[in-house]
């Protein structure tokens, strides 16, 4: 006890050494505690991330397979293909409606994967409600038609888009928040089973038309005639379109978006009405992980390309590339934070070491006379390691304060620093040109293929939160900075003599 009170009166009768010694660590354990909170909140932002980005995946008809049919379908003559499709049996004019669509059992099978947390199925039509009217499609219609365009045909002003999948909360729409629900509710899970013929309407085409919840729509079904040809669709739910209103007067009258006076009807009804069941437009699955992206893509290929009849049809086509984009620059932080976590640790060993050499070389004296005194090696030691710890304590504590000041800023240069670096990197390889908005294929997730082409990165920002984690990673950073500089004392102790000392003297 004696040797640490020497210490602490050793620490506050040398002022200005002290003050020397805390203020060069506090700048190194400023940087360093800096560096380790900026690493700490990139590591954890890219682990959020992983669970909300890159964790999506869609089952869908490959791109390349609708343009190799598109360029068969142009080959052929009119006439003959009408020729054809009247000798068609139904199963052979049913295989030629979902050539380009994919079998809901296969969709069901592969969600089976042990990565899908859950999973949805989408199909995406045009279907004829002759009883109700769009002024806005009609008045877009007649404006890209010009003057002499003439009257619309009924089935121009009375063909609506349609969009079914199992649960009308979990349309892309508006999970994403593109639309919200106004009045009723919305069709359920239970309601696809069964069939139920129920459907959500827009609320300025329910208001153009007279429609309220409880109304009924007559709608016509694809390729049936007759007294089945028609089915009546009742109100369930009226939504109101949330983009349209953001964009209020600047909205450009001529680039009408068709989903903006979209339908949507459980998944069963939609095949009915399109006259296509026991098939949709695509899969689309929420997985655990970005983590799983990869392993799914793996299984997709042995299940389905290689393990179904016709599988390289399909594609598997995920949002893992949304979660590059965004976990990349965190990536970069966090090494370049770790580099600075490195050489500021590295600092502060030199720095405590030179500065005990300096601090122990100049009381050799006072060492050998508590050593003459009869002072063992242990009681001088722990006279330094008192001394010593003052000095790292006050720096360390004064470092956790800046640090929680500087941190954020700290992080925000880093991340500002990377992005500009990757911008001169791009400008000077040609990388970053705007893709064509016609050769973009969203997914659904993004709001399907009648959504603005996604262009721009996701933006990538960096919280740095002081955790709690980081106090004791401060404290280690203490006693490993203190019991480095008590090595110096220790080398000292064990070489000196005490009567060669007072002899100097």
């Amino acid at each position: 006890m004696r040797s640490v009170k020497r210490g602490l009166r050793s620490f506050i009768r040398h002022p200005l050494a002290s003050l020397a010694v805390i203020l060069l660590l506090f700048v190194c354990l400023t940087l360093s505690l800096s560096m380790l909170a900026v690493r700490m909140a990139a590591d954890s932002q890219v682990e959020e991330v992983k669970g909300s980005v890159g964790n999506y995946a869609e089952l869908r008809v490959s791109s390349q397979y609708q343009m190799e049919v598109f360029q068969q379908q142009r080959q052929q003559d009119p006439a003959k293909r009408q020729a054809e499709a009247r000798k068609m049996s139904e199963e052979e004019v049913l295989a030629e409606r979902a050539q380009l669509m994919v079998p809901e059992e296969l969709v069901d099978d592969f969600s089976r994967q042990p990565e899908v947390v859950s999973y949805d199925k989408v199909l995406e039509t045009r279907v004829t409600l002759p009883e109700i009217e769009s002024a806005e499609l009609a008045s877009t219609l007649s404006l890209r038609g010009g003057p002499s365009s003439g009257a619309l045909s009924p089935s121009e002003g009375n063909s609506f888009f349609f969009e079914g999948n199992t649960d009308g909360a979990s349309a892309s729409d508006f999970l994403r928040g593109a639309k919200v629900l106004a009045e009723g509710s919305f069709y359920t899970y239970q309601d696809y089973l069964q069939a139920n013929p129920v459907v959500l309407v827009e609320k300025t085409l329910a208001e153009e038309n007279g429609l309220e919840v409880g109304d009924t729509i007559t709608a016509e079904i694809t390729g049936a005639q007759g007294r089945d040809s028609e089915m009546e669709l009742t109100v369930k739910g009226i939504y109101e379109t949330v983009e349209a209103e953001q964009e209020g007067e600047t909205r450009d009258p001529m680039a009408f978006n068709p989903a903006g006076s979209k339908f949507y009807a459980p998944l069963s009804v939609v095949q009915i009405l399109n006259g296509t069941p026991g098939y949709v437009e695509l899969g689309c699955y929420y997985l655990d992980s970005a983590d799983s992206s990869a392993a799914l893509q793996h299984k997709f290929q042995d299940m389905v390309i290689n393990g179904t009849e016709g599988g390289e049809r399909y594609e598997l086509a995920t949002d893992y590339s949304d979660f590059e984009a965004i976990s990349e620059p965190l990536h970069k932080v966090a090494r370049t934070s770790l580099i600075g976590l490195v050489g500021a640790l590295a600092a502060c060993a030199m720095i405590i070491v030179l500065a005990m050499a300096i601090i122990v070389g100049g009381r050799a004296r006072e060492l050998g006379v508590l050593k003459a005194m009869g002072a063992t090696h242990r009681q001088v030691l722990l006279q330094f390691a008192a001394e010593i710890t003052c000095v790292c304590l006050v720096a360390a504590l004064l470092a956790m304060g800046m640090s929680a000041v500087i941190s954020q800023r700290l992080g925000d240069w880093l991340l500002r620093e990377d992005a500009l670096a990757t911008s001169e990197q791009e400008a000077q390889s040609g990388q970053g040109m705007p893709v064509m908005g016609f050769m973009a294929r969203n997914l659904y997730k993004e709001g399907g293929r009648f959504s603005l082409s996604g262009s721009d990165k996701p933006e990538v920002k960096l919280e740095v939160v002081y955790r709690g984690g980081l106090l004791a990673y401060g404290i280690l950073i203490l006693l490993g900075i203190s019991l480095l500089g008590t090595a110096v004392p220790v080398v000292w102790i064990n070489r000196l003599r005490p009567a060669r000392v007072l002899a100097m003297e």
